[in-house]
């Protein structure tokens, strides 16, 4: 590799020595070429005028070499890097796939205004690409989303922005339709990762409330995730579920069956108004209203709830 510099002086032999020092070499070292390029005017009458000498210097210096350990481990850092971005992507891309096998879903183009619409608010969240997939069968419309690996501001704090996304994505789809359809939006397989962490957390849940001898009662969910739950507890001897709240609040109380103790409040639920131990519970139901079951009529993958909604 040919490194050159220009060195200036009073004189050649100053503007030398000024390359030679711009190169960190001496005069004695070896180099390429050398070149006068100016040399130096004297000034007139010593006042006026005059130009120093410019001297050029080219010498061959040697590529650095970056160290063998450090240049081993970045290119195992690289592997490591590009296998999880081929995984995350494997499953984000066989994830359609599944999801058509097992609601029987077909691909269609029949919803693209809808889909340009999640793509549309997708990209204003900052993302820089999106990929929307449309399946849908006699009941279902399932739109299914390909935003590279970091999504996660897609589906924010327990899925609320994909829900939020969701019911969006619903009101465009059925606009104007005869018949009514459920809409489904996913994006890298968070729905069924959800699912999984709502099974363990009932039965480890139930698991507790039997030991302990009391109730316990969980966080606001939407009315799948309540369905979920109630399922997963059927699957725990000895344990019992029901739902409690209106709207927004509704919230799964799991116990022992037969009822438990005094029910334990989790994640800043109101402590006020609590029953004698002696008491019988029973779930809070309006004076107007029906008991209604999470298991029935509960959608595939969550929604959001609205006031006429438990």
């Amino acid at each position: 590799m040919l490194k050159t510099v220009e060195g200036t002086g009073a004189s050649i032999e100053e503007a030398k020595a000024d390359a030679f020092s711009k190169l960190g070499i001496s005069e004695n070292d070896e180099y390429k070429e050398l070149e006068v390029v100016k040399t130096p005017t004297k000034k007139i009458l010593g006042l006026f005028g005059g130009s120093p000498a410019i001297v050029r210097v080219s010498v061959e210096t040697k590529e650095e070499k970056r160290p063998v350990k450090e240049k081993k481990a970045q290119n195992q850092a690289d592997r490591k890097k590009e296998k999880k971005k081929a995984e995350v992507k494997a499953k984000t891309v066989s994830q359609p796939v599944d999801i058509k096998n097992e609601l029987s879903l077909n691909i269609t183009n029949e919803y693209k205004e809808t889909a340009e619409y999640i793509k549309s608010i997708v990209l204003a969240l900052g993302m820089e690409s999106c990929i929307v997939t449309e399946m849908s069968n006699d009941e279902e419309i399932y739109f299914e989303l390909d935003c590279g690996d970091d999504y996660g501001i897609i589906i924010g704090k327990r899925g609320e922005t994909l829900d939020a996304l969701q019911y969006l994505a619903r009101m465009v789809a059925n606009k104007g339709k005869a018949s009514y359809k459920r809409v489904s939006v996913n994006v890298g397989n968070y729905r069924a990762k959800r699912e999984e962490t709502l099974k363990a957390l009932a039965r480890k849940t139930a698991i507790k409330a039997i030991k302990q001898d009391r109730n316990i009662t969980l966080e606001p969910m939407n009315p799948y995730e309540r369905r979920v739950i109630h399922t997963a507890v059927q699957e725990v001897e000895g344990a019992s579920s029901h739902s409690i709240g209106l709207d927004l609040e509704r919230r799964v109380v799991i116990g022992p069956v037969g009822g438990g103790k005094q029910s334990s409040n989790r994640r800043g639920y109101s402590k006020g108004n609590r029953r004698p131990q002696n008491e019988a519970y029973k779930p809070d139901i309006a004076a107007d209203r029906e008991p209604k079951s999470d298991l029935d009529g509960s959608f595939l993958y969550g929604k959001i709830e609205s006031k006429s909604e438990e």
